[in-house]
């Protein structure tokens, strides 16, 4: 799995633990961020990536910088594969 591929899990990982700090369903947060709740599932289902534009309104929305919430996604990131970690 590449850096990109665990960072986009990680991501997903630390928006649903926002959310569910928050006690906010997919609902609450699409309404939040003024996007249709199946483009936000298609977000949290890994099936699109979520636009850096998206992204960093998600962290305001949670009264974050989007910089704390890519932190907190990289601390959750899946060790590398050390047979693929050269390559990364």
């Amino acid at each position: 799995m590449t850096y990109e591929e665990r960072l986009s899990a990680a991501i997903i990982v630390q928006l649903r633990v926002e959310m569910a700090a928050r006690d906010w369903n997919q609902q609450v947060l699409s309404e939040r961020l003024n996007i249709f709740p199946a483009t936000l599932n298609r977000y949290l289902k890994g099936h699109r990536q979520v636009p850096i534009v998206t992204f960093i309104q998600m962290a305001r929305v949670f009264g974050m910088k989007a910089a704390e919430l890519l932190g907190a996604a990289e601390d959750r990131m899946e060790p590398a594969n050390p047979e693929t970690a050269a390559v990364e």
